[in-house]
C-alpha cells in the first residue's frame, strides 16, 4: 500500500493544418507529465497511472465541397442510419484523421480513423469514444504516446484555411512507497570517564549509530537511561575488569546514559559512532 500519493489534472491542445501534411504528429507523451517528479525516484518506489478523459477535434474544412448531414428518422433502425451516413460519404469528399499510439520510442501503430467532411461550419467530434475505447476513460501506460495524421482517400488533404483543433483532458496519479534507507556510519570516537557517584557519561544523541562501553576499573558499575532510574543493584550491571556492553539497536541507544560505581571509583571507556 502506498505511503503517499500525488495526483493532478491537465489539458493539451494542438492545431492541425495544411503545413503538417500527412506526417504523424505527436499530441500527447505521457512520460513528459511524470518527468517533473523524477527527483522523487531516489527516495520512493513510484507507481504511475494515466487516464485520458476527453479528446475532441473541432473540424473546419472549407476547401472541400460541402456535404449535407445524413437524413435519419426515428423509425430507422441502426443499419438504416449507417447506410444513410455512408451514402453521404460516398457522394462528397472526405479526409481521414487517423489516431496512432506507440510505446516509448517504438514504432507508431494505427488505432482508428475518423472520416471528416465539410459540414459548412466548424464541427466538433469526440475521439475518445468510439475511436480509442468503448469505456468512459482511456487508460494509458506511463510510456505511451498518442499521435494523429491526415489520410488522403483520393480527395486531397488539408488545404489553406482548413484546420482541426484537437483538445484533450487527462488525469494522472502517483503512488509513492518510501525506499529503505541505507545510512552510512561515521568514524567511531573513543571516550573515557571516571565514575563514583551518579554521573551522566553520555548525553542524548538522536543520530547515534552504535555505542560500546566497558568497565576498565576495579569497582562494579551500574547503568541506567535516567538519573531517577539509577541505583546500585538496579539496571545494567558491568563487572569490574572488563565487563562490557554494546548498544546497536535499542531505545537506550540514542538517549542519555548514567552510571554509578558500587564502591570507590571505576573507569568507563568505550567507542561511540554516529550516522554520517
Amino acid at each position: 500500500m502506498a505511503d503517499n500519493s500525488l495526483s493532478g489534472t491537465r489539458s493539451f491542445r494542438r492545431q492541425i493544418t495544411a503545413a503538417d501534411g500527412t506526417n504523424i504528429i505527436e499530441i500527447l507523451k505521457c512520460s513528459d507529465i511524470f518527468n517533473e517528479f523524477s527527483s522523487l525516484e531516489s527516495s520512493y518506489f513510484i507507481g504511475r497511472s494515466f487516464y485520458l478523459e476527453a479528446l475532441s477535434g473541432a473540424t473546419y474544412l472549407p476547401s472541400k465541397k460541402e456535404a449535407p448531414f445524413p437524413q435519419t428518422f426515428p423509425e430507422m433502425n441502426a443499419a438504416e442510419k449507417i447506410a444513410a451516413l455512408l451514402e453521404v460519404e460516398k457522394k462528397y469528399p472526405f479526409i481521414g484523421l487517423r489516431l496512432h499510439a506507440r510505446k516509448g520510442s517504438g514504432a507508431w501503430q494505427a488505432l482508428a480513423t475518423s472520416l471528416l467532411q465539410n459540414r459548412g461550419r466548424e464541427t466538433t467530434i469526440p475521439l475518445v469514444i468510439p475511436y480509442l475505447t468503448v469505456n468512459q476513460i482511456k487508460l494509458l501506460s506511463p510510456d505511451d504516446s498518442l499521435g494523429v495524421s491526415i489520410v488522403n482517400y483520393g480527395h486531397g488533404t488539408l488545404m489553406s484555411g482548413d484546420y482541426i483543433n484537437l483538445e484533450g483532458d487527462f488525469r494522472f496519479s502517483l503512488d509513492l512507497i518510501e525506499k529503505p534507507k541505507a545510512r552510512a556510519i561515521g568514524v567511531a570516537q573513543p571516550y573515557g570517564i571516571d565514575v563514583s557517584t551518579a554521573v551522566r557519561f553520555r548525553t542524548a544523541n538522536p543520530n547515534r549509530a552504535l555505542l560500546y562501553v566497558t568497565n576498565a576499573g576495579e569497582s562494579r558499575v551500574w547503568l541506567a537511561g535516567t538519573a531517577s532510574g539509577l541505583a546500585v543493584g538496579s539496571g545494567i550491571f558491568l563487572s569490574p575488569g572488563g565487563g562490557s556492553l554494546s548498544l546497536t539497536d535499542a531505545p537506550m541507544l540514542t538517549g542519555e546514559l548514567w552510571a554509578i560505581a558500587e564502591n570507590g571509583t571505576s573507569r568507563l571507556a568505550g567507542m561511540e559512532a554516529s550516522y554520517a
